[in-house]
């Protein structure tokens, strides 16, 4: 029981990020109030401040080089402000009754926020950028290089600026803030998703959240989420941002094409003006999300050119007005990875030449994806659906639902086949014909996917009256289960416990504390994936990538010739062993054991030892 119950009580430091998270979303929601009008979605209030946040913080930072603490101070200061006017002029920050939400995700949010980061990605890239920008206040450039792993400088920093505002609010970097700050952004979609589910199953949602409104975002955020993956939510990745940034987009360009065609009312320049907000946002995310960007996009031209009641002319004014901030933060950012990185080898993602595309494997790639697909139905499956209803949409044209789905159809379409794409043209033909990672990227359309869903069902329940009929007792059940259910399964949320993750860590920090700042750690696992060195090089903030691992085929003659390369003074960090390692090092070296040694001239001094609290 006490084993159990260490899963979800770490110690009051649990705490911290979800009050530095609490205080973000309200800076954020307050920036939004202030650039946005009457008109606006006020459940997107935090995405619009933090697409305001992303925007000027990239364009300044690029052009004029101004240390982000500055900007950091002004847009706290103008948030204040904002919060004081709207409280003033009774203009919400949130939609009336938000607390329930957090009240019933509370459970999850709480164990998330005792969770340290675990995966790779998180060490090699998303933790090292904003603990970059924390240190220097500003982007890596050629005078300031970057530091970390194998961070990629040239990745676009909209995700990590969140990170990075909430070091600063807490006073010191929060490494598992990230978790937090996903739980929210979920939670945020679906209200915005039920929200217009309900408009456009006819029935026109309260001006606040009741209990049982409360309990379906939950579970749409969660269980009902085909794409609501432990590794992937509650950790540092961009994937989940990336997915609630095309939500968002999709529903927001929904009701401005509803508007230009006279079904809502409202300034169709105001949600012209949302609908940049959050595109500028997405694009600034990730580097591949300028293709969503353009699919989403020509998803809003089909269903321009297919409604008769729209002018084409009047669109693309419009589109003009949106693109010309989209384009503007793009070249700013293309500007400055010419100037910084132009020379710099693996700073970013790049296509191969056409005559090195992976023609022959194209059959492969496809069975694979598709193999992919068949495993993952409870995301696949209703996104077909939706393509079944898209069509159907094309020809009827009579509802909201139809129109949703096409926008849905088209936006899954395009980017599962630029997906296809990279594998063709990016990776290499042995990491291409596994469709790496097709799973995680499927990822990005999940709230797509829940969209789709929250609309499908609220529409389909509504049209059968069974939210007049279904028993009180269902209320009461799910109610119990949404508390319930993450304290329950919090050895399935707690999957940074895995071994041997935890002793990389528990190792890494004390090597980080004992060697000094400068010095050198050669990471020697050959039994291992690379990720113990991941780690302790981002506890270190030690650049580079070599280490000793399972895949560069480790023998001892290898590990003895990279050893001895190594300058006097430098360290090696031993995590498992190949035979005659230890007569090398000339001290008992046992794989129970990490050990941690110092080169003095041709001898190696054994510093300290961890025992492994389980071999894997």
């Amino acid at each position: 029981m006490q084993s159990y119950l260490n899963l979800i009580w770490i110690g009051p430091g649990q705490a911290l990020p979800i009050l530095v998270a609490l205080v973000l979303w309200t800076g954020l929601s307050g920036i939004g109030v202030f650039f946005t009008n009457s008109d606006r979605f006020v459940e997107a209030n935090p995405i619009f401040g933090w697409a305001i946040i992303s925007g000027v913080f990239t364009v300044v930072g690029v052009i004029f080089r101004e240390p982000f603490f500055i900007m950091a101070c002004a847009a706290a200061l103008l948030s204040l402000f904002s919060i004081y006017q709207s409280a003033k002029l009774n203009r919400p920050l949130f939609i009336t009754g938000l607390w329930r939400v957090l009240v019933l995700a509370f459970p999850l949010i709480w164990i998330a926020a005792g969770m340290e980061p675990s995966q790779w990605d998180e060490f090699s890239h998303w933790l090292p950028a904003p603990k970059y920008l924390f240190e220097f206040n500003g982007f890596p450039n050629k005078e300031r290089p970057f530091f970390g792993p194998h961070m990629l400088p040239a990745y676009p920093y909209g995700w990590p600026f969140l990170s990075y505002l909430s070091a600063l609010i807490a006073g010191q970097f929060v490494a598992n803030i990230t978790s937090t700050l996903n739980i929210f952004l979920l939670l945020t979609f679906v209200t915005f998703s039920l929200r217009t589910a309900l408009r456009i199953s006819g029935k026109e949602p309260h001006d606040h959240i009741s209990w049982p409104f409360a309990v379906a975002v939950v579970i749409f955020s969660t269980l009902i989420n085909p794409t609501f993956i432990q590794k992937i939510v509650l950790t540092a990745y961009s994937d989940s941002c990336t997915a609630v940034l095309v939500g968002f987009s999709l529903l927001i360009g929904y009701y401005f094409t509803e508007n230009l065609a006279d079904r809502r009312q409202g300034s169709s320049w105001s949600y012209a003006w949302q609908l940049m907000l959050v595109l500028t946002l997405l694009l600034n995310v990730r580097q591949a999300n300028l293709v969503l960007v353009v699919i989403l996009l020509v998803a809003f031209s089909i269903l321009v050119i297919r409604d008769s009641r729209i002018s084409i002319a009047s669109y693309s004014k419009h589109i003009v007005f949106v693109l010309v901030p989209i384009i503007t933060i793009y070249i700013s950012w293309r500007y400055y990875v010419a100037v910084e990185f132009n020379l710099l080898s693996g700073a970013e993602a790049t296509l191969r030449p056409f005559d090195l595309w992976n023609y022959r494997e194209i059959p492969q790639i496809l069975l694979k994806m598709g193999y992919v697909a068949l495993k993952k139905l409870g995301f696949f499956g209703p996104m077909l659906i939706a393509c079944y209803f898209a069509i159907r949409g094309l020809f009827r044209f009579d509802t909201g639902f139809d129109r949703v789905s096409i926008l849905v159809a088209v936006v899954f379409l395009g980017y599962t086949a630029f997906l296809f794409v990279t594998y063709l043209g990016h990776f290499q033909p042995a990491t291409a014909i596994t469709a790496v990672s097709f799973w995680r990227y499927s990822t990005h359309n999940g709230m797509a996917a829940v969209a789709f869903l929250t609309i499908g069902i609220v529409y389909f329940l509504n049209s059968k009256n069974i939210f007049r009929t279904y028993p009180y007792f269902l209320k009461a059940l799910a109610l119990v289960l949404v508390i319930a259910l993450p304290f329950g399964l919090a050895h399935k949320i707690r999957f940074d416990l895995e071994p041997p993750k935890p002793h990389f860590i528990t190792v890494a920090k004390e090597v980080s504390r004992i060697v000094l700042k400068g010095n050198y750690v050669f990471v020697v696992d050959p039994r291992g994936t690379g990720e113990s060195a991941k780690i302790t090089y981002y506890y270190m903030n030690q650049g580079g990538t070599a280490w000793i691992s399972a895949f560069t085929k480790p023998t001892i003659r290898k590990i003895r010739a990279r050893l001895d390369e190594l300058a006097d003074k430098n360290y090696v960090l031993v995590h498992s062993l190949v035979p005659n390692l230890s007569e090398y090092f000339g001290t008992i070296l046992t794989e129970d054991k990490s050990y941690l040694l110092k080169k003095n001239g041709t001898k190696w001094l054994l510093i300290k030892h961890w025992r492994k609290i389980e071999i894997v």
